[in-house]
């Protein structure tokens, strides 16, 4: 045989030999790789499982280190789920872990990672969380199982958690799976505690949720007894014609025997979306005051927490206002907004203020000059007050640069035609100055504190 033709033969061959060896590697690596992702797997949900978890969570841990962020470890027990399984039997039990799987699953965002570590526990790493945003996500997830409802029949099966939270720091920890550990400790506290409540690893947070906890029941016992949320008015003064032009409505809460300010209960409501429901009994308590047609021509002020996705109500309010002004009390009303929520909801506010117009109903920026450059702003959507953040009329006596930002507040507001309040106006002094930087109004304690509507009345 020629050797040429040998030689291609022997090359061909070569080349099949090769091609059938990376085949063979390929499925062997294929099938190794199905092996680990099928021993990481939990059968029943389709999550990870208890060993996928930590595998995940040793991963996330060096990932931490380098970019020196936090990672949130929740564990979830559901509690009394050996019930379910006992009445309704195992097949039950195990569809409605299933279903629990896909409910933490869908509320899950891209930092999170989710797995069933257990016969009826999950566990949740949340990579990258700030400590402000831990306690909320807790509560959405024991809130978002509570209102589950699983159908078996004419019934509905339904359960709470118990949960534990630890926090992995890169600074601190350097074993991420005993902060795991310590979170399943706190399932443990949880459960001992009474079940459907979180126990933090942290004493800081912990803390932190107990008086929230605390706040909560203060506000739903007010919610039960409407008698308990009281209408407070602090009042709004013309510092250049020394009257009262009006007031802010201020939410307060009498409960066992004292009266408690806003300030101790606000986050709280807000945390637990109270905070809607405690407005609306004040809100309906004022407008339904028989004295209120005394306040004719006045300006009220009513401050709203808005949410993004939540303007419907704003403009409910704007038209529940504008017939109160028009047929019955001919108020000024004037719905104020931080500034915060103002440049949040820039692109949807513009509509509401333009709506407010056409209703006679009038917008304030709140805390203005606290954190935004909001000019450009308000420049685009014409507000009628802006309210110059408190923490600048307390530097205003001595400080020069805060002087000039609230003369400068004061020139561009009479550009756009827009009026002033001073928040915090607390002795003399404050008020010296911000009479000379022409300010319009002045609210704080060297006017009046917050007062009882009636009491207020008697003040005009």
């Amino acid at each position: 045989m020629n050797y040429k033709i040998k030689e291609r033969i022997l090359k061909n061959l070569l080349i099949e030999i090769t091609k059938k060896y990376d085949y063979m590697i390929n499925e062997y690596k294929a099938r190794n790789i199905q092996s680990e992702e099928t021993l990481l797997t939990d059968f029943l949900t389709s999550l990870l499982n208890r060993d996928g978890f930590k595998k995940i969570l040793l991963e996330l841990s060096k990932l931490s280190s380098i970019e020196k962020k936090s990672i949130a470890v929740v564990t979830l027990d559901l509690d009394n789920f050996k019930i379910i399984n006992t009445s309704y039997g195992y097949e039950i039990g195990d569809l409605f872990l299933k279903e629990i799987g896909n409910l933490l699953k869908s509320i899950s965002r891209s930092n999170w990672t989710v797995a069933r570590i257990g016969g009826d526990e999950f566990g949740i790493s949340i990579y990258g969380i700030k400590f402000n945003e831990i306690l909320y996500e807790v509560e959405r997830i024991k809130s978002v199982i509570e209102n589950f409802k699983f159908k078996v029949g004419d019934s509905y099966l339904s359960t709470t958690v118990s949960v534990g939270v630890s926090i992995f720091s890169p600074d601190s920890d350097t074993d991420i799976l005993s902060v795991l550990n310590k979170a399943e400790v706190g399932i443990y506290q949880s459960k001992t505690r009474g079940k459907n409540i979180a126990t933090f690893s942290s004493e800081d947070i912990q803390e932190k949720l107990k008086n929230l906890e605390e706040m909560k029941n203060m506000i739903l016992y007010a919610l039960n007894n409407k008698e308990a949320v009281r209408v407070y008015i602090q009042p709004i003064v013309s510092l250049k014609k020394d009257e009262i032009i009006g007031g802010e409505l201020l939410l307060r809460i009498r409960y066992r025997d004292r009266i408690v300010p806003a300030i101790q209960f606000i986050e709280s409501s807000i945390f637990f979306g109270l905070l809607p429901k405690l407005e609306k009994i004040q809100l309906d308590k004022f407008l339904s005051s028989k004295e209120i047609r005394k306040l004719k021509g006045k300006f009220i002020f009513i401050n709203r927490h808005i949410k993004s996705g939540h303007l419907k109500n704003i403009r409910s309010l704007i038209d529940k206002l504008s017939y109160h002004k028009r047929e019955i009390s001919g108020i000024n009303f004037v719905i104020e907004i931080t500034e915060n929520s103002f440049v949040e909801n820039f692109s949807s506010l513009k509509d509401i203020v333009a709506y407010a117009k056409k209703k006679d109903v009038m917008f304030a920026v709140d805390d203005f000059g606290a954190g935004f450059a909001s000019f450009g702003y308000v420049s685009k959507i014409p507000v009628d007050i802006i309210k110059i953040d408190g923490s600048i009329i307390n530097e205003c006596i001595s400080d020069k640069k805060h002087q000039a930002i609230v003369k400068a507040i004061s020139i561009l507001s009479r550009e756009l035609k827009m009026k002033t309040v001073a928040e915090f106006i607390d002795c003399k002094e404050k008020l010296e100055k911000c009479s000379v930087f022409d300010i319009d109004y002045g609210q704080g304690f060297y006017f009046n504190q917050p007062i009882e509507l009636e009491e207020f009345i008697k003040l005009l």
